[in-house]
């Protein structure tokens, strides 16, 4: 990996380059100062896993280099300083799908935004972040994911949504690898469906899974919820970021503690949802009861033209949560049945599968270990 002082067009003459140019320049600088998120890579085949490793260690030297991280500064105010005015240049001014907004004035966003993470807007705890992910189903361009991190609010407990973690990640790249395993419609689907997020915290899952009905041009409806003021600020905010003035996604407070209890419900809840997803959403002792006692209402049951309604969730494995984890298999008991379509059915496990990921510290071995869970209708006994 070249460091930024070899591989960044010229600052003398940033504005003459072609927009493709410098999106590749924005993209190479993102891979050394994007800021990672703990425990979020998959243990791959050791070929891939040492290649991939090999970039890592590359991009960590460089990310290191007082020397590059100040010229990748003075490139970054150049390119806003420069093509931050406008300018008649047709392809510069092409619109590629987002709305009114211009591959011009995106690129100075994005810029702006690398900016402020390399001079240190991150250490003040405003993270801001640009996830590719690959979509194979589709054959296109990676979908790409604009996301800010804010800081805790004073340290509350309640608001650690307003920040990304490992299982929203690892969740959204297995969704964006296989779609269709995630209870998202196949191109062409032209049946209307209905998905929410629980704790949708930053919004990842939520605006992957947008991205990726966006593309496949089908009639899907995302909800993304949380319950915390600042948490549900941000995540509004995450939403307008990368979908501006689009109806594909809406975001809404729902408080699974009370929601059960309340007995008129939003008109945005009156109707079940045919996939629910949760990452990281485990983390005190009552929330797998109060989650399940919400998916009873809100996941829809089992029908002849949908058959298998499914809660996604991903919850990291850690040793200080232990009693948390395991809540999850005591309130939903393991599938035991393959019969359908009787009246009653519960709610169990019907899969669960151990992802070990590298923690991302630098420590050889050092591994996050997650679990993730499919939930839906079916018989315990």
């Amino acid at each position: 990996m070249l460091p930024p002082t070899a591989y960044l067009p010229s600052i003398k003459a940033i504005a003459s380059y072609p927009v493709a140019t410098l999106e590749d320049a924005l993209r190479y600088l993102h891979l050394i100062y994007n800021p990672p998120v703990r425990g979020s890579r998959r243990r791959r085949v050791l070929s891939v896993k040492s290649k991939q490793r090999e970039d890592e260690l590359a991009a960590e030297e460089l990310r290191d280099d007082t020397f590059e991280r100040a010229y990748a500064i003075k490139w970054l105010s150049a390119l806003i300083a420069q093509c931050g005015g406008g300018g008649d240049d047709a392809e510069e001014d092409d619109s590629e799908g987002e709305g009114t907004t211009t591959r011009r004035e995106l690129l100075i966003e994005n810029a702006a935004s690398l900016l402020a993470t390399c001079a240190g807007t991150a250490s003040a705890g405003i993270v801001t972040r640009q996830l590719v992910f690959e979509v194979p189903a589709l054959d296109a361009l990676p979908i790409t994911i604009k996301l800010t991190d804010v800081p805790l609010d004073n340290q509350d407990y309640g608001s650690v949504g307003a920040q990304t973690w490992g299982g929203a990640c690892i969740m959204a790249e297995m969704i964006a690898e296989d779609p269709g395993a995630f209870g998202l419609p196949k191109q062409g689907n032209r049946r209307p469906s209905r998905c929410l997020e629980l704790g949708a915290g930053t919004g990842l899952v939520s605006l992957t899974i947008g991205k990726i009905v966006e593309r496949l041009g089908c009639p899907v409806h995302i909800m993304a919820t949380d319950y915390y003021p600042s948490v549900l600020e941000n995540l509004e905010r995450n939403v307008r970021s990368n979908f501006q003035g689009k109806p594909i996604l809406s975001t809404s407070r729902l408080d699974w503690s009370t929601f059960c209890h309340v007995e008129s419900k939003e008109a945005l809840f009156q109707e079940p949802f045919d996939v629910i997803y949760g990452a990281d959403i485990i983390y005190e002792a009552l929330h797998a009861t109060w989650i399940k006692s919400c998916l009873e209402i809100l996941l829809r049951k089992p029908t002849s033209s949908f058959d298998d309604p499914i809660f996604h969730l991903i919850i990291p494995l850690r040793a200080t949560h232990a009693f948390e984890s395991n809540t999850i298999e005591e309130v939903f008991q393991m599938h035991k049945s393959d019969e359908k379509l009787r009246d009653d059915v519960e709610l169990v496990v019907k899969h669960k599968q151990v992802i070990v990921c590298d923690a991302g510290s630098g420590k050889h071995g050092e591994e996050v270990v997650y679990a993730y869970y499919k939930i839906g209708w079916g018989f315990a006994s």
